[in-house]
C-alpha cells in the first residue's frame, strides 16, 4: 500500500444534521470513545495482538506485516449458504450465488446477509451487470443489499455508492437491490417510504437512513472521500450504536477509487475531471456542440460535461487524456453554459463557473496529500482499519467489475484472505467471464 503524507486537516463541512441526535460509536473492548478527530488514535488489538495508532498509514503497513504469518487461505461451508465452488484457477476461492432466480434467490437473500455478517475478513462480491443491464439498469435487478427490520438483530447495514437514485422504487433505475432477509421482498427507500428520511454529510454526500429497518443508504462522492480522512468512518460513527454489529457493503469506482489519478494523470488534471463527472447540462433543446478541432457533437438530453467530454474525444485516449486543462475546462464550462441549465448534481440551484473555479482552487489545497498512487484515497483504509480492528464488522466490496482486485491488494497482505462471491456467475456474458477469470490467473 502506497504511504500518505501526514498532516493536520480542517473538519469537513456540515458533517452533521441539526435533527440528529446519535450516540457516538464506542470501542465495546476497552471503552475507549472513537472521538471524531483527525488525530491518531490507539485502537483496540487485532488478532495478532499489535496496537497501532488509526490512521497512520506506516502503523497500517505494520499491522499487516506483523499478521503475515498467520494468514490462512479464506474457507467457508458452500452448502450451509446454498452456494457453489467455481473452479477458476489461482488460488482464490470463488463462491456462485443465485440472487435473482426463482423462489430460491428469495431464500437465498437471507443466506447471503448471514454470510456477510457470519464471515470475518473482507469479502467482496461481484455482482450481475448482464441481468442488470438486461432489465434497464433498475434497482431490482441491481447490487443486492440485504435490509434488516428495526427491533430484531443489533445490526446495522451500510451502502456507500456513488450511484444511488432516490425514485427508490423496484421498477426505478438505479443500483440499489435493498431486499428484505425475512421475506426476500424489495424494499421501497424513496423518502417518506419504511421510513426512510434524508440527511447530509460532508460537501456533496446525501444519505437515507430509515427508523424501520437497520439500513443506511449513502450516495457517496469521492470528492469528499478524497478530502477527509474520516469521511466513511464519520458517517458510520453517526448512524450506529455501540453495541451494533456494522456490515458496509462499498462499492468501488468513483467510491473509495479515483479512476482519473490511476490513468496518469496530475492533481489538477484529475482534480478537472472528478469535478466534470458532476456537472450536469440540460440543454434548453437539442443542439450540435462545435468545440476546437473535435468532430461536432449533437447534445439533446442531460448529460455530465465528463460524459459529453468522453464523447466528443470519441475514445481516442490522447486526445481525452491531453483534454484536462483549466484553459480548456473553462472555455468548455462556458460554452455549454449559453445552451442549457448547468446544475451539480442532485442539486436544484444553478452551478457557476465561478462556484467550479473556487471549488477547483480549495480541493487543490486540500487533496494533495490523500490520493494514493492508486487513486484510493486515505479515507477508506482509515475506515477498514477502524472496523477491522475491532473485530466484530465487516466490510463487503461490491462491484459490476474486476475492479475490486486493485483494493484488494492495496488493503490486505494476501488476496486469499478476501472471500469472493459471484452473483448468478452462470448468467454473466462471456466477455465478463474472461476478465473476471483472468485476475485470479495473474
Amino acid at each position: 500500500m502506497a504511504s500518505q503524507k501526514a498532516g493536520s486537516r480542517k473538519r469537513p463541512l456540515d458533517l452533521t444534521d441539526d435533527f440528529l441526535n446519535i450516540t457516538p460509536w464506542w470501542n465495546s473492548d476497552n471503552g475507549e470513545q472513537l472521538v471524531d478527530d483527525p488525530g491518531l488514535h490507539l485502537g483496540p488489538s487485532n488478532s495478532c495482538g499489535s496496537r497501532a495508532p488509526v490512521g497512520s498509514s506506516a502503523a497500517q503497513g505494520a499491522a499487516i506485516s506483523s499478521c503475515k504469518e498467520v494468514m490462512r487461505p479464506v474457507t467457508v461451508d458452500a452448502e450451509d449458504y446454498h452456494m457453489k465452488p467455481l473452479s477458476l484457477g489461482g488460488n482464490v476461492s470463488v463462491f456462485d450465488i443465485n440472487l435473482h432466480e426463482g423462489p430460491q434467490s428469495r431464500q437465498n437473500v437471507e443466506r447471503y446477509y448471514s454470510l456477510c455478517k457470519n464471515h470475518a475478513n473482507l469479502h467482496v462480491t461481484t455482482s450481475c451487470f448482464t441481468i442488470w443491464r438486461k432489465h434497464k439498469k433498475t434497482n431490482g435487478y441491481a447490487k443486492v443489499i440485504p435490509a434488516v427490520r428495526a427491533g430484531g438483530e443489533d445490526v446495522r447495514i451500510f451502502f456507500f455508492d456513488d450511484n444511488l437514485e432516490w425514485d427508490g422504487f423496484e421498477d426505478s433505475p438505479g443500483i440499489c437491490n435493498l431486499r428484505d432477509v425475512a421475506t426476500g421482498d424489495f424494499v421501497d427507500f424513496c423518502e417518506g417510504k419504511n421510513g426512510f428520511c434524508r440527511g447530509h454529510a460532508a460537501r456533496h454526500t446525501v444519505i437515507y437512513h430509515s427508523t424501520k429497518y437497520k439500513n443506511v443508504l449513502v450516495k457517496a462522492n469521492i470528492l469528499d472521500a478524497m478530502e477527509d480522512q474520516q469521511y466513511f468512518a464519520s458517517i458510520i460513527k453517526r448512524f450506529s450504536q455501540p453495541h451494533e454489529k456494522i456490515i458496509v457493503f462499498m462499492d468501488v469506482n468513483s467510491t473509495i477509487v479515483c479512476n482519473d489519478s490511476v490513468q496518469g494523470k496530475d492533481l489538477g488534471n484529475t482534480l478537472l475531471g472528478t469535478l466534470f463527472e458532476f456537472i450536469e447540462l440540460n440543454p434548453r433543446e437539442a443542439f450540435e456542440l462545435i468545440f476546437d478541432a473535435h468532430p461536432p457533437l449533437k447534445i439533446e438530453k442531460l448529460r455530465t460535461f465528463k460524459q459529453l467530454v468522453k464523447d466528443m474525444t470519441s475514445g481516442d485516449h490522447l486526445s481525452y487524456s491531453s483534454f484536462w486543462t483549466e484553459e480548456k475546462c473553462w472555455r468548455l464550462f462556458i460554452e455549454l453554459a449559453g445552451k442549457g441549465e448547468v446544475r451539480w448534481a442532485g442539486q436544484d440551484s444553478p452551478f457557476s463557473l465561478e462556484q467550479c473555479r473556487t471549488l477547483f482552487k480549495e480541493y487543490m489545497v486540500t487533496l494533495d496529500r490523500v490520493i494514493s498512487k492508486d487513486g484510493i484515497p486515505e479515507s477508506w483504509f482509515h475506515v477498514f482499519k477502524e472496523l477491522n480492528a475491532h473485530g466484530n464488522h465487516n466490510i463487503v466490496l461490491n462491484s459490476f467489475g474486476v475492479d475490486t482486485r486493485k483494493v484488494i491488494l492495496a488493503t490486505v497482505p494476501d488476496e486469499r484472505q478476501a472471500l469472493q462471491v459471484a452473483v448468478n456467475y452462470e448468467l454473466w456474458d462471456s466477455r465478463d467471464m474472461q476478465k473476471f477469470q483472468g485476475q485470479f490467473k495473474s
